[in-house]
């Protein structure tokens, strides 16, 4: 079992940020009790469709088998929802999706292109409100990006700046084939330039596979001082029912390696 965060993560957010439900608890409570922060893992990805989902779905269906209070949102859905609905199943979630994700849109356009075309404004200060909001009374919370690091998530800020903002420790998902080598590296400086150290690099497995595959790991291990995991091809709809429990069965010694610290 995973140890939740004890230091190191920015406090709650105010009452008069927080909901309804958690503001009453709070004022009708005899005592003013301080809730644990949760510990916020943040899933990114060095581009779109790069096996975000299926990591993430694995990871938080792994803490939640190993009896971690965990929860898992995807703020921004964009060209559907059926990312949210993964992450839901993963987890066993049976609530209203908007609690995991509540800012989608149909358009397979950067979330930040979408909100305009839409008239929406989202900013910074409420979309982590909200992450917080939602992170109440959990150990761990895991939160899954859009697209890569720096794609625009919203008015002014991207990924970078979010999981800055709520202190959270990063994974960056990869797909194992020519050029990820670079695009690691390239990622990698980004969260150094900005104080970040990931706590894992997730290569995973593609089908059909090319010959970069069998030095891409060795070569990230030489020129980076990071955690890096492999993941195998899974199939097509890998986290999708009934195929998530098989999936879960061939990495979850993989995906427990990669939620402990050094």
């Amino acid at each position: 079992m995973i140890t939740p965060q004890k230091t190191g993560s920015p406090a709650h957010p105010s009452r008069g940020q927080a909901g309804e439900s958690v503001r009453g608890f709070f004022e009708n409570s005899p005592h003013d009790y301080a809730m644990p922060n949760p510990r916020f893992i943040y899933v990114t990805g060095t581009d779109t469709s790069v096996g975000k989902t299926v990591f993430t779905a694995l990871f938080c269906h792994h803490l939640k088998a190993d009896g971690e209070n965990v929860g898992v949102m995807k703020p921004f859905c964009s060209g559907g929802r059926e990312d949210a609905e993964l992450l839901a199943g993963s987890v066993a979630f049976e609530g209203n999706l908007d609690e995991i994700n509540p800012t989608h849109f149909d358009a397979p356009v950067a979330p930040l292109v979408a909100m305009r075309e839409a008239g929406q404004t989202h900013d910074l200060k409420t979309t982590v409100a909200g992450i917080r909001c939602a992170a109440e009374g959990r150990e761990i919370f895991v939160v899954e990006g859009a697209g890569g690091l720096l794609s625009p998530l919203g008015e002014g800020f991207d990924s970078l700046e979010l999981l800055r903002e709520i202190g959270a420790e990063t994974i960056l998902v990869a797909p194992d084939r020519v050029g990820v080598v670079n695009q690691i590296l390239l990622n990698l400086r980004e969260l150094e330039r900005s104080g970040c150290v990931p706590l894992a690099v997730v290569l995973m497995g593609q089908e059909p596979s090319d010959p970069s595959c069998d030095t891409n790991a060795c070569l990230l291990r030489e020129k980076a001082q990071v955690r890096l995991f492999e993941l195998p091809f899974l199939g097509e709809k890998p986290v999708s029912m009934p195929h998530l429990k098989k999936s879960y069965e061939i990495s979850k010694k993989t995906l427990a390696a990669i939620g402990v610290r050094t």
